[in-house]
């Protein structure tokens, strides 16, 4: 698969890394072992997908069972995570609604509009093997985490 290359598949760790310090970060407010785990999914399918473009331009062979793991991880990840927040947070101390003050109300709803964005250019434009369309939704998943990030470190 032409394209893929080194620098594209660092690129691809940003959001996960972003989305892994978010999700420390709100995990150990909320005190929810079943967010963690999903969050801990979600971030395993970030990897894989990482570790599946670092092995595509390091050596050429393209392992799909890596790439094919990515939307069930996160799709268990992300029920696992809707599941933690539909049950609530009784043993947090942390007061979520510091989520709809500003700053992170904007940042939240810059998330939510990005990562709309980020399923239809999914479901419309992506091509899985084609590295322009990777580089146009890392670069879209970049500012959704970035925002996520930052939406979380700045509600108090």
């Amino acid at each position: 698969m032409e394209g893929f290359t080194l620098a594209l598949a660092l690129v691809d760790a940003i959001p996960v890394l972003l989305f892994a310090a978010s999700a420390i970060l709100l995990g150990a407010r909320l005190n929810s072992p079943l967010f963690l785990i999903g969050a801990v999914l979600s971030a395993l399918a970030g990897c894989c997908k990482v570790a599946w473009k670092l092995i595509l331009a390091v050596s050429k062979k393209n392992l799909k069972w890596l790439n094919k793991c990515f939307l069930p991880l996160m799709g268990a990840g992300w029920l696992l995570i809707a599941t933690s927040l539909a049950v609530g947070f009784k043993n947090s101390s942390w007061n979520a609604k510091a989520l709809l003050t500003m700053p992170s109300l904007a940042l939240l709803i810059l998330t939510v509009v990005l990562s709309g964005f980020m399923g239809w250019y999914r479901k419309a434009r992506f091509k899985n093997d084609d590295a322009k369309s990777n580089w146009t939704a890392q670069i879209i998943n970049i500012a959704a985490q970035a925002a996520l990030f930052f939406a979380i470190l700045l509600a108090k």
